[in-house]
């Protein structure tokens, strides 16, 4: 009985090695090319300007990061001439109102350490890297913005905003926002959120404007971040509590169904695509009890499956094509 254990037991391991090795087609193990993220703390900097010598105090700022500030005082302060006078009280007040003074140090506690948050994009930037050398790799900076702005991005610029970060618990929250987004706003958030934004910019979208082409670009996103940050639960990649992941595959037949009994896929209609890829409490077309976003859920879920039946096709192909409709029959999908 012993052996007979020890043989089901070794067989079992040399099962779940199988598996996981398929699941990891495009693990890398050693980079060509690393990437290291060095994140820039102009959130710090800005909190900790000399606000006797506003004025002064920004010309140093603007010399220490010339492309952010330039950046950052037009789009999140609305300031084309930033070292105005009138500008730089404005600054002045900001710094010193009693609210934000509170809410910059909290940016300061919560982000105290960001040696975790440059690793894992290291890690994903360093896997965009050598699977699209031509794709740009961002310089990144942290700002903070009196909860104006969650993300800045340019060319080869890539800012978060880490006021929006500190916590799903953090008592502001309920008073700028809706309560379904909030709990997202905490750290474990941040990198995924950097890594989306940025592979929405490199690849931007294309293809015919329906709902199946939405669902699938979503999930092609979705699906590169499962490989660029494979540490991260599946949950955080898109944004969901472990109870909507359960929720999701509970129900993935039924709502598989009744997206192809109410022909909703090659729907072009603006509502109906907001409703199965923009934040929401819920995802209206399915269920109230669903959770937001489904359509880029199931986008997922396809291109995984369309991946994993076509061991052939490499990232580059995947990511360049937008024949969704090929991608769907080609994925033999069957929840």
């Amino acid at each position: 009985m012993k052996t007979n254990k020890s043989s089901i037991i070794l067989w079992i391991l040399v099962l779940l090695l199988v598996a996981c090795k398929q699941q990891s087609r495009f693990y890398i193990s050693t980079f060509k090319h690393p990437v290291k993220v060095e994140i820039q703390r102009f959130d710090v900097d800005f909190i900790n300007l000399d606000t006797n010598n506003t004025l002064a105090a920004l010309k140093l700022l603007e010399d220490k990061y010339p492309e952010f500030y330039t950046l950052f005082m037009e789009e999140v302060l609305s300031m084309h001439q930033a070292d105005s006078i009138e500008n730089a009280l404005q600054i002045t007040d900001f710094l010193n109102d009693s609210i934000f003074k509170t809410v910059n140090q909290k940016v300061k506690d919560v982000f105290n350490d960001t040696k975790s948050i440059e690793h894992d994009l290291s890690k994903a930037f360093s896997y965009l890297h050598d699977y699209f050398p031509d794709k740009p790799i961002p310089a990144i900076y942290c700002f903070v913005s009196g909860f104006n702005h969650q993300f800045l991005v340019a060319d080869t610029i890539l800012g978060v905003g880490t006021d929006l970060y500190l916590g799903a618990d953090y008592p502001l929250y309920p008073d700028i926002t809706y309560d379904y987004l909030i709990p997202n706003m905490r750290q474990e958030m941040l990198v995924p959120d950097l890594v989306n934004t940025w592979l929405h910019r490199v690849f931007p979208f294309q293809g015919k404007d329906d709902v199946l082409s939405q669902m699938l670009y979503e999930g092609k996103i979705l699906y590169l971040m499962q490989i660029f940050l494979s540490d991260t639960p599946k949950s955080v990649l898109i944004g969901y509590e472990p109870a909507a992941m359960d929720w999701c595959k509970t129900h993935e037949k039924k709502i598989w169904a009744s997206m192809l009994e109410n022909k909703y896929l090659f729907s072009t209609k603006q509502l109906l695509i907001t409703q199965f890829i923009h934040p929401a409490p819920f995802t209206a077309p399915i269920s109230s009890e669903s959770p937001g976003r489904l359509g880029m859920w199931m986008g997922w879920q396809i291109v995984k499956s369309y991946m994993q039946n076509n061991k052939n096709i490499e990232l580059s192909e995947l990511m360049s094509n937008v024949n969704y409709q090929q991608i769907l029959e080609q994925s033999h999908y069957r929840p």
